[in-house]
Protein backbone atom coordinates (compact mmCIF):
# COMPACT_ATOMS: atom_id res chain seq x y z
CA UNK A 1 0.00 0.00 0.00
CA UNK A 2 1.10 3.49 -0.24
CA UNK A 3 1.38 4.13 3.32
CA UNK A 4 3.77 1.52 3.44
CA UNK A 5 5.84 2.53 0.59
CA UNK A 6 5.95 6.19 2.12
CA UNK A 7 7.21 4.81 4.88
CA UNK A 8 9.79 2.99 3.37
CA UNK A 9 11.01 5.78 1.59
CA UNK A 10 11.52 8.07 4.97
CA UNK A 11 13.85 5.13 6.63
CA UNK A 12 15.51 4.93 3.28
CA UNK A 13 16.07 8.49 3.30
CA UNK A 14 16.92 9.24 6.73
CA UNK A 15 19.61 6.20 6.28
CA UNK A 16 20.78 7.87 3.21
CA UNK A 17 21.05 11.43 5.05
CA UNK A 18 23.66 9.83 7.62
CA UNK A 19 25.55 8.68 5.19
CA UNK A 20 26.26 11.59 2.79
CA UNK A 21 28.75 13.53 5.14
CA UNK A 22 31.11 11.07 5.13
CA UNK A 23 30.76 10.00 1.45
CA UNK A 24 31.01 13.90 0.42
CA UNK A 25 34.04 14.16 2.59
CA UNK A 26 35.95 11.65 0.48
CA UNK A 27 34.89 13.54 -2.55
CA UNK A 28 35.94 16.76 -1.00
CA UNK A 29 39.42 15.28 0.11
CA UNK A 30 40.59 14.59 -4.04
CA UNK A 31 41.30 18.34 -4.01
CA UNK A 32 44.02 17.83 -2.76
CA UNK A 33 44.23 20.20 0.60
CA UNK A 34 41.84 20.08 3.54
CA UNK A 35 41.45 23.98 3.04
CA UNK A 36 40.36 23.34 -0.90
CA UNK A 37 38.38 20.58 0.14
CA UNK A 38 36.41 22.83 2.78
CA UNK A 39 36.20 25.38 0.03
CA UNK A 40 34.91 22.58 -1.99
CA UNK A 41 31.74 21.76 -0.04
CA UNK A 42 31.03 25.51 0.88
CA UNK A 43 30.69 26.43 -3.03
CA UNK A 44 28.41 22.94 -3.56
CA UNK A 45 26.36 24.00 -0.48
CA UNK A 46 22.92 25.27 -1.42
CA UNK A 47 21.80 28.69 -0.23
CA UNK A 48 18.31 29.72 1.44
CA UNK A 49 15.93 30.86 -0.97
CA UNK A 50 15.40 34.94 0.35
CA UNK A 51 11.48 34.20 0.28
CA UNK A 52 11.79 30.86 2.08
CA UNK A 53 8.46 29.86 3.62
CA UNK A 54 8.90 25.95 5.12
CA UNK A 55 7.27 23.84 2.39
CA UNK A 56 8.39 20.53 1.94
CA UNK A 57 10.62 21.31 -1.11
CA UNK A 58 12.37 24.19 0.81
CA UNK A 59 12.69 22.20 4.42
CA UNK A 60 14.69 19.45 1.58
CA UNK A 61 16.71 22.51 0.42
CA UNK A 62 17.44 23.35 4.17
CA UNK A 63 18.52 19.37 4.92
CA UNK A 64 20.77 19.18 1.79
CA UNK A 65 22.28 22.35 3.29
CA UNK A 66 22.65 20.55 6.94
CA UNK A 67 24.51 17.70 5.22
CA UNK A 68 26.63 19.87 3.78
CA UNK A 69 27.61 21.17 6.98
CA UNK A 70 28.08 17.95 8.78
CA UNK A 71 30.79 17.17 6.20
CA UNK A 72 32.31 20.58 6.52
CA UNK A 73 32.80 19.72 10.65
CA UNK A 74 33.55 16.31 10.03
CA UNK A 75 36.58 17.72 7.20
CA UNK A 76 37.65 20.05 10.01
CA UNK A 77 38.01 17.33 12.68
CA UNK A 78 39.91 15.40 10.43
CA UNK A 79 42.25 18.45 9.58
CA UNK A 80 42.70 18.80 12.95
CA UNK A 81 43.80 15.50 14.00
CA UNK A 82 46.96 15.62 11.44
CA UNK A 83 50.40 15.98 13.06
CA UNK A 84 52.47 19.52 12.44
CA UNK A 85 55.60 19.14 10.67
CA UNK A 86 58.55 20.90 12.01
Amino acid sequence: PMLDEFQKWQYDTEQAIKEWPEKLVEEALKQGTYDKAERWLKRKRPDYSDSFLGKPEEQFIVTIKVIYDEAIHKLRRLAMKQKVGK
